[in-house]
Protein backbone atom coordinates (compact mmCIF):
# COMPACT_ATOMS: atom_id res chain seq x y z
CA UNK A 1 0.00 0.00 0.00
CA UNK A 2 2.71 2.81 0.84
CA UNK A 3 4.60 1.49 -2.49
CA UNK A 4 0.84 2.54 -4.32
CA UNK A 5 0.99 5.75 -2.77
CA UNK A 6 4.88 6.93 -3.33
CA UNK A 7 4.34 5.87 -6.51
CA UNK A 8 0.75 8.16 -7.16
CA UNK A 9 2.53 10.62 -5.53
CA UNK A 10 5.52 10.64 -7.82
CA UNK A 11 3.49 10.29 -10.83
CA UNK A 12 1.02 13.39 -9.58
CA UNK A 13 4.40 15.08 -9.17
CA UNK A 14 5.95 14.47 -12.72
CA UNK A 15 2.55 15.15 -14.21
CA UNK A 16 2.08 18.66 -12.49
CA UNK A 17 5.79 20.15 -13.35
CA UNK A 18 4.67 18.99 -17.06
CA UNK A 19 1.86 20.96 -16.82
CA UNK A 20 3.71 23.89 -15.02
CA UNK A 21 6.80 23.84 -17.33
CA UNK A 22 3.92 24.60 -20.34
CA UNK A 23 3.03 27.87 -18.58
CA UNK A 24 6.75 29.05 -18.11
CA UNK A 25 7.06 29.93 -21.81
CA UNK A 26 7.30 33.83 -22.33
CA UNK A 27 7.00 35.35 -25.66
CA UNK A 28 9.92 35.70 -28.03
CA UNK A 29 9.72 38.98 -29.49
CA UNK A 30 9.18 42.21 -28.05
CA UNK A 31 9.03 45.90 -29.45
CA UNK A 32 9.45 48.93 -26.66
CA UNK A 33 8.77 52.29 -27.28
CA UNK A 34 9.83 54.57 -24.13
CA UNK A 35 10.29 57.92 -23.14
CA UNK A 36 12.23 59.45 -20.54
CA UNK A 37 11.97 63.46 -19.49
CA UNK A 38 15.67 63.87 -21.52
CA UNK A 39 14.51 61.66 -24.51
CA UNK A 40 12.78 58.67 -25.99
CA UNK A 41 13.61 55.57 -27.24
CA UNK A 42 12.54 52.66 -29.48
CA UNK A 43 13.66 48.78 -29.58
CA UNK A 44 13.07 45.24 -30.28
CA UNK A 45 13.93 42.57 -28.00
CA UNK A 46 14.17 39.00 -28.99
CA UNK A 47 14.22 36.50 -26.18
CA UNK A 48 16.56 33.25 -26.43
CA UNK A 49 15.27 32.00 -23.36
CA UNK A 50 14.24 32.99 -19.54
CA UNK A 51 17.67 34.58 -18.87
CA UNK A 52 18.91 35.93 -22.21
CA UNK A 53 17.90 38.50 -25.34
CA UNK A 54 19.50 40.66 -27.64
CA UNK A 55 18.10 43.78 -28.42
CA UNK A 56 18.02 46.25 -31.47
CA UNK A 57 17.95 50.23 -30.09
CA UNK A 58 17.55 53.73 -31.23
CA UNK A 59 17.31 56.57 -28.74
CA UNK A 60 17.77 59.96 -28.82
CA UNK A 61 18.53 62.31 -25.41
CA UNK A 62 18.26 65.50 -24.88
CA UNK A 63 19.43 68.02 -21.39
CA UNK A 64 19.24 71.53 -22.25
CA UNK A 65 22.62 71.83 -23.45
CA UNK A 66 23.34 68.12 -23.89
CA UNK A 67 22.19 65.49 -25.98
CA UNK A 68 23.22 62.41 -28.17
CA UNK A 69 21.47 60.40 -31.11
CA UNK A 70 22.41 56.57 -30.36
CA UNK A 71 22.00 53.52 -32.49
CA UNK A 72 22.96 50.16 -30.70
CA UNK A 73 22.75 46.60 -30.23
CA UNK A 74 21.98 44.96 -27.03
CA UNK A 75 22.62 41.92 -24.99
CA UNK A 76 19.99 40.91 -21.70
CA UNK A 77 20.28 38.95 -18.60
CA UNK A 78 17.81 38.29 -16.74
CA UNK A 79 19.40 37.31 -13.59
CA UNK A 80 15.88 35.48 -12.25
CA UNK A 81 14.04 34.59 -15.46
CA UNK A 82 11.20 37.04 -14.30
CA UNK A 83 11.43 41.53 -14.75
CA UNK A 84 14.80 42.37 -13.12
CA UNK A 85 17.64 42.93 -16.03
CA UNK A 86 20.90 43.81 -16.31
CA UNK A 87 22.11 45.24 -19.87
CA UNK A 88 25.17 46.10 -22.06
CA UNK A 89 25.14 47.61 -25.47
CA UNK A 90 27.56 48.88 -27.80
CA UNK A 91 27.39 51.16 -30.35
CA UNK A 92 27.32 54.52 -32.21
CA UNK A 93 26.91 57.54 -30.55
CA UNK A 94 26.71 61.70 -31.93
CA UNK A 95 26.01 64.54 -29.80
CA UNK A 96 26.97 65.98 -27.26
CA UNK A 97 27.22 64.99 -23.31
CA UNK A 98 28.07 65.88 -19.86
CA UNK A 99 32.03 66.47 -20.87
CA UNK A 100 31.74 68.10 -22.89
CA UNK A 101 28.66 71.00 -21.54
CA UNK A 102 30.77 70.68 -17.95
CA UNK A 103 34.38 71.97 -20.23
CA UNK A 104 32.53 74.68 -21.93
CA UNK A 105 30.48 76.10 -18.88
CA UNK A 106 33.85 75.95 -16.81
CA UNK A 107 35.69 78.03 -19.38
CA UNK A 108 33.19 80.32 -19.66
CA UNK A 109 32.99 81.17 -15.84
CA UNK A 110 36.38 80.97 -15.34
CA UNK A 111 37.42 83.56 -18.13
CA UNK A 112 33.92 86.01 -17.19
CA UNK A 113 32.40 85.01 -20.45
CA UNK A 114 35.35 85.83 -22.75
CA UNK A 115 35.87 82.17 -24.21
CA UNK A 116 32.87 83.16 -25.70
CA UNK A 117 33.53 85.42 -27.43
CA UNK A 118 37.02 83.91 -28.94
CA UNK A 119 35.67 80.49 -29.87
CA UNK A 120 35.24 79.34 -33.10
CA UNK A 121 32.54 76.71 -33.76
CA UNK A 122 34.47 74.86 -36.18
CA UNK A 123 37.83 74.76 -34.58
CA UNK A 124 35.52 73.92 -31.31
CA UNK A 125 36.80 70.85 -28.86
CA UNK A 126 33.57 70.59 -27.33
CA UNK A 127 31.54 70.73 -30.68
CA UNK A 128 29.10 67.38 -30.98
CA UNK A 129 30.94 64.35 -32.33
CA UNK A 130 30.65 60.95 -33.22
CA UNK A 131 32.18 57.81 -31.64
CA UNK A 132 32.17 53.88 -30.22
CA UNK A 133 29.39 53.66 -27.69
CA UNK A 134 29.52 51.90 -24.45
CA UNK A 135 25.60 51.59 -22.82
CA UNK A 136 25.90 49.84 -19.10
CA UNK A 137 21.81 49.64 -17.91
CA UNK A 138 19.31 47.75 -15.88
CA UNK A 139 15.64 47.84 -15.13
CA UNK A 140 12.63 46.35 -15.07
CA UNK A 141 10.44 44.64 -17.79
CA UNK A 142 6.73 44.20 -15.94
CA UNK A 143 3.66 42.77 -17.56
CA UNK A 144 0.43 44.88 -17.41
CA UNK A 145 -2.15 42.60 -16.87
CA UNK A 146 -2.07 39.13 -18.31
CA UNK A 147 1.34 37.57 -19.00
CA UNK A 148 3.24 38.85 -21.72
CA UNK A 149 0.70 41.00 -23.63
CA UNK A 150 2.00 44.54 -22.82
CA UNK A 151 4.69 45.32 -20.81
CA UNK A 152 5.97 48.75 -18.96
CA UNK A 153 9.79 48.76 -19.33
CA UNK A 154 12.03 50.88 -17.06
CA UNK A 155 15.20 51.17 -17.70
CA UNK A 156 18.19 54.03 -16.45
CA UNK A 157 21.98 53.25 -17.42
CA UNK A 158 24.92 55.71 -19.35
CA UNK A 159 26.09 56.37 -22.92
CA UNK A 160 29.43 55.91 -22.82
CA UNK A 161 31.02 57.43 -25.58
CA UNK A 162 34.77 56.66 -26.59
CA UNK A 163 36.96 58.46 -29.51
CA UNK A 164 38.78 61.47 -29.27
CA UNK A 165 36.50 63.56 -26.64
CA UNK A 166 35.22 61.02 -24.45
CA UNK A 167 31.77 61.73 -23.12
CA UNK A 168 28.98 60.34 -20.81
CA UNK A 169 25.40 61.64 -20.47
CA UNK A 170 23.03 59.28 -18.16
CA UNK A 171 19.17 58.60 -18.71
CA UNK A 172 16.62 57.00 -17.04
CA UNK A 173 13.19 56.06 -19.14
CA UNK A 174 9.53 54.23 -18.87
CA UNK A 175 7.77 53.56 -21.41
CA UNK A 176 5.40 50.90 -23.30
CA UNK A 177 5.60 47.95 -25.04
CA UNK A 178 3.82 44.74 -26.72
CA UNK A 179 5.79 41.25 -26.49
CA UNK A 180 4.19 38.22 -28.49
Amino acid sequence: MIKKAILICIVLLIVSGALYAQNQDRAKNAFSLTFGVIGAELNYERMFNRHLSVLADVSYTTLIFMDEFTVSGKGRWYPCGRAFFFEMGLGYSYGRGAVSMMGEMLLTVLTFGWYLTIINTEDDVFRRSGGFLIQPALGWKIDIGKRDGFVLPITMGLNIKTGRMPDFLPYLRIGLGYAF
